[in-house]
């Protein structure tokens, strides 16, 4: 039962991914919003938000930024659909693109994104190395990556956040990101950690 729920979190379809959509969303609002501190967003920014889920994070910046514009990727068709019915579509849709997909595999525009964003779902990526070139190749230089992870379940321990975070600058470091940043921050369940980078 255990391996069933945790193949919806990563991967969420159907009526049961709906409802680990709905979960998804109230538990990860709080670093959300804390991921989205650090992007340091502008006006006319362009942003990539990988792993939207039920799309609160964009919810949320298009409440605070006006003139900015947002493309979505998610591994899961269930997680486009049920963001686009959470979202004021007709209102938004010139402001947002969401498509379906693998970070390490998608056909990401070359130099085009001034923030990326990625909120408790790195761990997840099957490719890591892939998806965080792709990224680079498709950030601006200057342009900023924003990750964000926090233990679930059986990793729930602080030092588990430790190891994400000196994991993920490793990654990141070999991927020739630069200025690389590692924030901690107490968020119940537990510790949760923030890691920030740009292309030189």
């Amino acid at each position: 039962m255990l391996e069933f729920i945790k193949r919806h979190f990563k991967k969420p379809q159907g009526f049961i991914g709906k409802i680990t959509g709905k979960i998804m969303d109230l538990e990860n609002r709080k670093l959300n919003k804390w991921a989205i501190r650090y992007l340091k967003v502008k006006p006319k920014d362009h942003i990539l938000e990988i792993g939207f889920g039920p799309g609160y994070a964009i919810r949320h910046l298009l409440n605070r930024y006006k003139d900015i514009r947002i493309d979505g990727i998610d591994i899961s068709e269930t997680m486009r659909q049920q963001a686009m019915q959470s979202l004021d579509w007709e209102a938004i849709k010139s402001k947002v693109h969401l498509s379906t997909g693998d970070i390490a595999k998608a056909q990401l525009p070359m130099n085009s994104y001034d923030k990326v964003l990625t909120v408790n779902n790195y761990t997840l990526w099957g490719d890591k190395e892939s998806g965080l070139e792709n990224i680079y190749g498709a950030l601006k230089p200057g342009g900023k990556i924003v990750i964000v992870m926090q233990p679930r379940q059986d990793d729930a321990v602080s030092k588990r956040a430790k190891q994400f975070g000196r994991e993920i600058k490793r990654d990141l470091r070999q991927c020739r990101f630069r200025r690389i940043k590692v924030y901690y921050r107490e968020l119940r369940p537990e510790m949760a950690v923030c890691v920030t980078a740009k292309k030189p």
